[in-house]
């Protein structure tokens, strides 16, 4: 999971521009008379997501209509996402642009690998939807990080996936990988919790590392990185191949990627060099 930064955007703001060519003129009043509620409800949302209790949010789900779908709020407020703002031409368009173009490198935050190329509730609008539009609750993400989280709510602080813009873990490493010997050879990743971490920081990131799949992801990009190892080492002496593997474990600077995992872990067990494990990955 890669940390950017929290968008420089005013909720309120935001949704005054979403709501602004609202038409008919009775959608746009009621949509008007709901902007304090949206403003509180993302002032809520920002405190809580600081201290990683999303789950405390509980009394803001189904709001405003409550138990009432007759009144019909909830289903305004979620089109001022999905009309209003992802709608290309919307009034808030350029806000939905604004954030996709956050993304680090265009990469998603929640995986660190696939294209940032769609927007992401933390919690779901459906469930949520005053936070429709609050910027602190939209993170770029690609398709499939958007679509593996669905529309799960945590129930406890456990069950809260990292949030981009307001949890960091990379200052301690804790993307650890293992190696599989023959007679098929692999890799493995897994969350290797940092000593310093809280039980339920532990809990969090693995339900992270859960959601997103990120074990089976960064195991698929395995083959071709080894296999281009092997071919890079072939003929080198067993000592040179060995400094060219640590060589390459220190020269990432995200120390959570999963090549900075690979190589850690072949630096860490030259055996699977020695015992000619790696020429198995040649084609």
């Amino acid at each position: 999971m890669w940390p950017i930064p929290q968008p420089d955007l005013d909720a309120r703001s935001v949704y005054a521009t979403c709501v602004s060519k609202t038409r008919p003129a009775k959608v746009k009043a009621r949509l008007e008379l709901l902007e304090d509620a949206v403003a509180a409800a993302a002032d809520e949302y920002e405190k809580a997501a600081a201290t990683g209790s999303l789950h405390a949010l509980k009394h803001l789900k189904d709001q405003p209509d409550g138990n009432d779908p007759a009144k019909g709020d909830n289903k305004k407020l979620t089109g001022c996402y999905t009309s209003r703002m992802a709608r290309k031409g919307s009034a808030g368009r350029e806000i939905y642009d604004q954030l996709i173009k956050s993304a680090r490198r265009g990469r998603c935050p929640l995986c660190g690998h696939g294209f940032a190329d769609t927007i992401d509730h933390q919690l779901p609008k459906i469930a949520y939807p005053l936070l429709a539009v609050t910027p602190a609750n939209l993170v770029p993400a690609c398709l499939p990080c958007n679509k593996a989280k669905g529309e799960a709510i945590p129930a406890v602080a456990e069950q809260q996936t990292l949030h981009p813009y307001f949890d960091d873990v990379s200052g301690q490493v804790w993307l650890a990988a293992r190696l599989t010997p023959p007679p098929e050879p692999g890799v493995i990743f897994f969350v290797a919790p940092h000593p310093d971490w809280s039980a339920t920081l532990t809990a969090r990131v693995q339900r992270h590392f859960a959601t997103y799949k990120l074990a089976r992801l960064y195991a698929a990009q395995v083959g071709t990185e080894l296999a281009a190892l092997s071919d890079y080492l072939r003929g080198k002496p067993y000592r040179a191949a060995i400094d060219e593997i640590h060589d390459r474990a220190a020269s990432y600077g995200n120390r959570n990627s999963w090549q900075a995992a690979l190589y850690r872990a072949l630096a860490a067990n030259p055996w699977f060099i020695k015992s000619g494990c790696l020429n198995e990955w040649d084609d």
